[in-house]
């Protein structure tokens, strides 16, 4: 409250606290920045992040949200790095993002755009999910 009176007495800007200090595991008392930095720091699935944090492994109420909110996550910093999604074809998850852009609306529409998967086939399930998240977002 005296923070609001100073700052409209002297034009100081109230520091606004962001949602990611936002407690979202109780049990732990866990933030979104505690999910954040488990994976800029290399977790790779929300069981790595599970293993970091300990989210969800209290009570287990904030797993399902939690898990969807890691899944967000980690396809941001796969769509912010551009990791080369299909070795074989050197396939990015750019090409993957600019197919579903152009109206590619499936896996098998986004594999004839972009090749993806045709080369030794090993990525076709993890692009396939990528794939999915891209067209739900």
């Amino acid at each position: 409250m005296i923070k609001s009176i100073l700052s409209k007495l002297f034009g100081v800007k109230e520091e606004v606290k962001p949602v990611d200090n936002k407690i979202i595991c109780g049990c732990f008392k866990l933030t979104e920045q505690d999910l954040k930095n488990a994976v800029k720091n290399g977790a790779k699935s929300f069981e790595e992040v599970q293993i970091i944090t300990k989210v969800g492994t209290g009570c287990g109420k904030c797993v399902n949200g939690n898990k969807n909110l890691v899944n967000r996550l980690l396809l941001d910093k796969k769509i912010d790095e551009n990791q080369v999604v299909c070795g074989c074809l050197k396939v990015t998850v750019q090409d993957i993002n600019n197919a579903i852009k152009n109206g590619a609306k499936s896996f098998e529409e986004v594999q004839a755009i972009t090749k993806v998967g045709t080369g030794c086939g090993n990525c076709v399930e993890s692009n396939k999910e990528l794939v999915k998240q891209l067209l739900a977002r």
